[in-house]
């Protein structure tokens, strides 16, 4: 029994403090909840929380062939697929959580339960 593979494509838009040299240097992103409402995107020490969102238009994705066809100076492009939906990501700046406070009584002691 194989195992199937599925491509998917999606156009994100990511805004926040992020340039292109840090999306090419880490190489790589992690993405959790791509189904869900709202995903987020991690880029190296970078996270991004976004929603889907319809786009104005149809997004057309194409991918560049190798063989540039009649000797031209522009890239020869292949047709993937389409999207009337992309992904807005904005950054959010996570913070540790602070540890949870032990109960305190009436006299400010620590209640402990023995349940």
């Amino acid at each position: 029994m194989g195992l199937t593979v599925e491509d998917m494509y999606i156009l994100l838009e990511v805004t926040g403090i992020i340039d292109s040299e840090a999306l090419l240097k880490n190489g790589s992103c992690r993405i959790l909840g791509l189904t869900t409402a709202n995903p987020i995107l991690q880029i190296g020490n970078n996270v991004f929380t976004g929603e889907y969102k319809e786009t104005f238009g149809t997004m057309m994705f194409f991918d560049e062939n190798d063989d540039q066809g009649q000797n031209s100076d522009e890239p020869s492009l292949g047709y993937i697929c389409k999207a009337d939906r992309k992904l807005e990501l904005h950054r959010i700046i996570l913070k540790p959580k602070k540890p949870l406070e032990e109960p305190k009584g009436k006299d400010g002691t620590s209640v402990t339960s023995t349940k």
